[in-house]
């Protein structure tokens, strides 16, 4: 299993926890009624809407804001007609970029990104451009607190995790796609508490960013991609050392 990995807990600097709520119920709302549309209206053979209900109930969205959201997925409640699209692209210093977005309007969505890239030293590329970069795998998140690294690395190979990122404040581990609700349910079964469990692209080459100036600029685009109510998830293959990490604030 591998070690320590900036890349998980980098992506998510963000976790200014979107201070919007209101943004984040927008996303999550989207997300339930697409995975409705995908798998069915039912948590218990689907999946993605299983995590998408979960996500829901740890922002404390209201259980009748939860149903009217899967009521626009079977098509009960009229509403707009989301789509998942992928868009693939560069950040500066040729980090790659997959963009994952829940929209109502492909044209609308296209030209932001593409503006938001131009904007901040990336670009839009064609599809399959940067995709081979990344891998589809499972991931889970669990606590630091009150596991040890050594408990936690027993742990997962019991429950059949392929790999580990030790972070400062949560422990990230991957899965095959296929594996992942069962590894979760083991390690439930152990008594960890999962913060967050879903179907997701890692990245399988890093770029190493080694100047603050580049670091800033790939995170305030990043920042911005994620600001917009379309986009879902932004994944990037870069890494930053801790110690460059101390000098950025976006």
């Amino acid at each position: 299993m591998a070690g320590h990995s900036h890349w998980a807990q980098i992506k998510h600097k963000k976790a200014k926890v979107d201070a919007q709520r209101g943004k984040v119920f927008t996303k999550i709302i989207r997300e339930i009624t697409v995975a409705v549309r995908e798998g069915g209206p039912s948590p218990e053979t689907n999946p993605r809407l299983r995590t998408a209900i979960e996500n829901a109930r740890k922002v404390n969205m209201p259980s009748e804001t939860i149903e009217r959201a899967i009521k626009k997925g079977t098509g009960e409640l009229g509403g707009d007609n989301y789509e998942e699209i992928l868009y693939e692209g560069y950040a500066p210093s040729g980090v790659a970029l997959m963009i994952i977005t829940l929209t109502d309007n492909r044209n609308r969505t296209t030209s932001e990104i593409r503006h938001l890239l131009t904007k901040h030293g990336g670009n839009l590329g064609s599809s399959g451009c940067v995709s081979y970069l990344f891998d589809r795998v499972g991931v889970l998140e669990v606590p630091r607190e009150n596991i040890s690294e050594e408990e936690m690395y027993e742990k997962a190979i019991e429950a059949g995790v392929e790999d580990v990122e030790v972070g400062e404040i949560s422990y990230t581990l991957y899965t095959k796609p296929e594996d992942l609700y069962s590894v979760k349910e083991a390690l439930q079964s152990m008594g960890l508490p999962i913060e967050k469990a879903e179907l997701a692209y890692k990245p399988n080459t890093l770029v190493q960013v080694l100047d603050v100036e580049t670091a800033k600029k790939i995170l305030k685009l990043l920042d911005a991609l994620e600001d917009l109510d379309d986009v879902k998830e932004v994944i990037a293959n870069f890494d930053i050392p801790k110690e460059l990490m101390e000098e950025v604030s976006v």
